[in-house]
């Protein structure tokens, strides 16, 4: 289900582990599925908000509406329990900063939220949004998209005694990506597997049009 911006409805403020798995999911893929599968189970968390960006600081625009990548969000989580898709972030003037989006959640529930990111994000984590204010606000959560941790020692370097504020989540290593989708789309190849039935023939419809 949706959870509107500024609403708790179907996800009570009393739980208080919570995670935020944000993204483009310009489009949604089982790949994502796979992450969050693993991390309720892990971060043994009550509930799990997945939050599309609306707009991405550190991209200049997004392929597909925000409308369109939330109803491919809702009918690819549909039956992932404890998750909650938000538009949050469509409510929030300027750039679309997880800061924001770790206090906004952290707020509602009074708890410290679990903050899932791909293992690239250490990479530029630096670049990040008041970076340190947002691994002080948040379990800072990376999941691999790798083998063997290639950005670990840069992240070291950058963040000094911060680094032992990143957690890893221990998940298979799942190198499905949006980009790859659209590429294959627009290359006329099959993208059978690669996001849940549901929304196949919608995101191969998109893409074509570019």
């Amino acid at each position: 289900m949706v959870i509107p911006s500024g609403s708790v409805t179907g996800a009570s403020n009393t739980k208080n582990r919570i995670g935020i798995f944000g993204g483009s999911f310009d489009p949604p893929h089982v790949g994502h599925l796979i992450v969050a599968l693993y991390a309720l189970e892990n971060l043994e968390l009550d509930l799990l908000y997945v939050v599309p960006c609306y707009r991405p600081p550190h991209r200049e625009n997004l392929l597909q509406p925000f409308e369109i990548r939330l109803k491919w969000l809702e009918k690819s989580f549909a039956r992932v329990e404890k998750s909650f898709i938000s538009d949050y972030e469509s409510s929030v003037e300027g750039p679309s900063y997880s800061l924001h989006t770790v206090r906004h959640f952290s707020h509602v529930h009074n708890t410290t939220p679990y903050f899932i990111a791909g293992e690239d994000a250490l990479s530029y984590i630096e670049e990040w949004y008041r970076y340190e204010e947002l691994l002080n606000s948040c379990h800072f959560v990376v999941y691999p998209r790798y083998c063997g941790r290639p950005y670990e020692q840069r992240a070291k370097s950058v963040l000094k005694d911060m680094y032992s504020k990143i957690l890893f989540l221990d998940c298979p290593v799942v190198q499905i990506s949006s980009s790859e989708i659209r590429s294959r789309i627009r290359q006329g190849k099959s993208i059978r597997g690669m996001v849940v039935s549901e929304i196949e023939s919608s995101v191969i419809s998109a893409y074509s049009n570019e």
